[in-house]
């Protein structure tokens, strides 16, 4: 006798970037298998191929291409998800910087979090179009998953803002014609870019420091001063390992 298949909830989100709701299923067994085994290999690419194949094994809706999407709508997608796999409340430890006459306060105190209030801060001013001058126009977007998550770590090198600011072109407008990302060798464009005025590279730059951020808002108090804390949690880093 063959054992019946058991039913799991099925959960709705909009996407940050356009609104779309998507349906999909909390990870079962099988998924925090596989997230286990790609954290313990400590390879970059191995955690970023496997957190892709098990989102699309938890999303019902076959229109999704999490390949295409956006890096954060990818993130969106994860963090809720393991909300209704794992629990949506976790306790995390703040540090009190209240100012006191010997300096700050510094004691610790745990605060609880729901991450299934995850918001995101999309910066109202942000224009996808950067132009120079009526000869040079820069048709921006927002960088894939793969490409964010591979170059997330501590470094704040030139050389990797070069790399994200080249995946977050989409055309390129010059002397009257268009230029396309997908019709340019990366070499080509990372050349292009490393020719152009420090005030070109700078406007580029700001464009990619006011991509879309997670957070959650929280309240708590120092266990050691009894000050009242308001903060904004962003480190869901630990949720992609």
């Amino acid at each position: 006798m063959t054992l019946p298949k058991i039913d799991v909830p099925v959960y709705e989100i909009k996407l940050p970037s356009n609104g779309k709701e998507v349906r999909f299923r909390p990870f079962l067994v099988k998924e925090e298998k596989l997230l286990l085994i790609a954290a313990k290999t400590n390879d970059a690419n191995e955690i970023i191929k496997t957190t892709k194949q098990v989102i699309n094994n938890c999303i019902i809706d076959s229109d999704i291409n999490v390949d295409a999407m956006p890096f954060f709508d990818v993130d969106c997608l994860f963090i809720a998800m393991r909300a209704k796999s794992v629990g949506e409340s976790i306790e995390v430890n703040f540090v009190c910087q209240k100012e006191t006459e010997i300096g700050k306060c510094g004691g610790k105190f745990p605060i609880k979090i729901d991450i299934s209030n995850v918001e995101v801060d999309k910066k109202q001013n942000t224009s996808f179009d950067i132009e120079f001058n009526s000869n040079l126009i820069f048709k921006m977007k927002y960088p894939t998953y793969s490409v964010v998550k591979l170059l997330n770590d501590n470094d704040d090198s030139m050389e990797k803002k070069i790399k994200i600011i080249a995946a977050s072109i989409d055309k390129i407008f010059i002397n009257g014609s268009y230029y396309s990302n997908k019709d340019m060798a990366p070499e080509e464009i990372y050349s292009f870019i490393e020719n152009l005025t420090q005030e070109q590279f700078n406007k580029l730059s700001e464009y990619i420091a006011n991509f879309p951020a997670f957070f959650v808002k929280a309240k708590g108090n120092c266990t050691k001063c009894g000050q009242s804390h308001e903060v904004r949690y962003k480190d869901f880093v630990r949720f992609f390992q």
